[in-house]
């Protein structure tokens, strides 16, 4: 979760440099993390055209909705960054529950004065 964000950032032009790092990782002898890596350069390049073709079928309103995720994920990803995993799952929670309050009391009050008119129109 920690290189995700910086993984994000990385040009495509880098991506030799990731190889090449990921076959020293696994000279040294950490298999798995310089698999993992090997893994990710490789299919970025391939499953790139089949993104962009899926995203360039979507209406705009959907790339819009995948853009802002996006850009919540990278930065919930800088912020375990900058504060670690804990901190950050906190703030997320916070962040979130100052959201759900107001709308779930709007949509209660919605709630309870149509089930009122409700009753009243019977």
């Amino acid at each position: 979760m920690r290189w995700s964000v910086l993984w994000t950032l990385l040009p495509d032009e880098a991506l030799p440099l990731v190889i090449m790092v990921a076959g020293l990782i696994m000279v040294i002898g950490f298999r798995r993390a310089g698999l993992s890596l090997l893994g990710l350069a490789l299919l970025t390049p391939i499953l790139t055209p089949f993104v962009e073709a899926l995203i360039a079928e979507l209406p705009p309103w959907v790339s819009l909705v995948i853009l802002i995720l996006v850009g919540l994920s990278l930065l919930r990803g800088l912020s375990v960054l900058l504060i670690g995993p804990r901190a950050t799952d906190h703030m997320v929670g916070s962040l979130v529950a100052d959201i759900v309050r107001p709308v779930a009391s709007i949509l209660f009050f919605f709630l309870l004065v149509g089930g009122v008119l409700f009753l009243v129109t019977r």
